[in-house]
């Protein structure tokens, strides 16, 4: 009787589960528990929909993005003659000495083209971003630099020749054109609005991959990594590799704020710090070149160098300035004598805001207009003294006398007494001497003995050279030179007949 009631019991339980499984049996009052957990759900569920659709929408923003610009970025192919080295001079330089612009931040430098002599071979690939109507295309100096003549292909697959306009190496901006019609040109955004922390996006062709899209923000603002003599680069950490250089860099609203134009990695390849010159300074360059054919930069006849912890300390300056620049030197007669800034002067102020360092007072000057007026704060002697500096136009005449640079004409250069900022730059000691290759004509004869802008030459013919006055009465007075030269940490002997 008791099995039989317990049977019945089991029967009736499984019944009543099947019942309820099967809805035909109605439901119990939900109790306070089951309600919770169903009102928990239910905003657990609307959570998520709202993450969705805003993780939707920033990814809506970007795809607007990259189809507003991408119609407007190029393929620039650089095509180079294939050339056949002076047989002359053959230097002992041991192999992976680095550049004077160092592979860590540019990672397109242009192979040797081989082949027969004058055959047009592709020597690299980059990138550029039509900025008109009528062909105009901005890119990096570097992109073009080296290349006979130029190839741009377009998004839809079309191959234009391309003439540089203009370049600018001392910024790492060029102007191309082409002769194309039905050109869509990319807006120009105002970098000066960008924030740490913004999203971008890269376009161009890393590697070869027309039309790449990365994304990242903007990791700094007005960085200088004193790669260029004007630098204010944004830095980003959208990856960015070789072949990326002269593309834009845009912001969610389709509009170019940078070039995308460094990189700074141990392998040649992405490592999460790019550079970007801002679209403000380009389109300054670029205006000037269109209208100009030529760049016009302001000037104020001091050489600069950045103000140290050490050096802030031994001038004794008040703890409220943490930065500036020490006028170096001054040009008799330039613009800075006149205004009464003197060798030692600590700027640290301009327009009576903080200077943040000596690449922004370059800067400044480059880019304000002829015969306009900085005002300056100086620290000198325990005091700060006001003064009023004209700005004049820089030209390369003036440039050369303040930077003690020489052309040495016989061999296509230009040479430099090694100063404190070229040995800073190039990691060796002031003390050691010698002179600076800062520039390589590649049709000269320095390109054809191997010579490359960075070389110190330190001794012609077991004397040492300590000036470019020196380097250039040795060239022309000897027949056969043997010619000791420093690059990097190494040393090279060079015999020239």
């Amino acid at each position: 009787m008791d099995m039989h009631r317990k049977l019945i019991g089991v029967v009736l339980v499984g019944g009543l589960a099947m019942l309820v499984g099967l809805n035909l049996w109605p439901d119990p009052e939900p109790s306070g528990t089951t309600q919770a957990y169903a009102q928990q759900t239910a905003e657990s569920a609307a959570a998520q929909e709202q993450s969705i659709a805003g993780a939707e929408q920033l990814s809506s923003a970007f795809r607007t993005a990259a189809r507003a610009v991408k119609p407007s970025v190029v393929r620039i192919n650089a095509l180079v003659k294939a050339r056949v080295r002076s047989r002359g001079a053959r230097p002992n330089v041991p192999q992976g000495f680095p550049f004077f612009f160092d592979d860590q931040f540019f990672g397109e430098a242009p192979e040797e083209p081989m082949g027969k002599e004058g055959e047009l071979k592709q020597a690299g690939v980059g990138s550029g971003f039509i900025v008109s109507k009528d062909g105009y295309i901005l890119t990096n100096n570097h992109v073009v630099q080296e290349a006979d003549e130029l190839e741009v292909q377009l998004s839809d697959g079309r191959r234009f020749d391309g003439k540089v306009v203009g370049t600018d190496d001392r910024s790492d901006v060029a102007v191309v054109k082409i002769d194309a019609q039905e050109l869509v040109p990319a807006k120009l955004g105002d970098s000066s609005l960008m924030d740490v922390g913004d999203w971008v996006i890269a376009v161009g062709s890393p590697f070869e991959l027309d039309q790449t899209v990365t994304a990242g923000i903007i990791s700094a603002l007005n960085r200088s990594v004193e790669i260029l003599d004007y630098e204010d680069f944004l830095q980003t950490d959208a990856a960015i590799n070789p072949g990326n250089s002269g593309g834009p860099l845009v912001n969610l609203r389709g509009e170019v704020i940078g070039i995308n134009t460094a990189i700074n990695s141990r392998t040649g390849s992405n490592a999460g710090v790019g550079f970007a010159i801002p679209s403000s300074m380009a389109k300054q360059i670029m205006d000037s070149i269109i209208a100009n054919g030529r760049i016009v930069r302001g000037f104020i006849g001091a050489s600069l160098e950045n103000l140290t912890l050490d050096s802030a300390r031994e001038s004794k300056l008040p703890n409220k300035y943490l930065s500036g620049a020490i006028i170096q030197d001054v040009l008799p007669e330039g613009p800075a004598a006149k205004a009464g800034i003197r060798k030692g002067d600590i700027v640290v102020q301009l327009d009576g805001k903080p200077l943040r360092d000596y690449a922004a007072l370059r800067m400044r000057v480059a880019l304000t207009p002829v015969g306009q007026i900085i005002n300056m704060t100086v620290f000198r002697g325990g005091k700060e003294v006001e003064l009023a500096v004209r700005v004049e136009e820089q030209t390369e005449a003036k440039m050369l006398q303040l930077s003690g640079n020489m052309e040495i004409p016989e061999w296509g250069i230009e040479a430099s007494k090694l100063t404190a900022t070229l040995a800073k730059k190039l990691g060796v000691d002031e003390q050691d001497g010698g002179v600076v290759v800062t520039k390589v004509n590649r049709d000269g004869k320095g390109a054809e003995f191997q010579i490359e802008p960075g070389d110190i030459i330190m001794k012609v013919n077991g004397k040492d050279v300590s000036d470019p006055t020196q380097l250039r009465n040795a060239i022309k007075n000897a027949r056969g030179l043997r010619i000791m030269l420093r690059r990097g940490n190494q040393i090279a002997m060079l015999s020239v007949q």
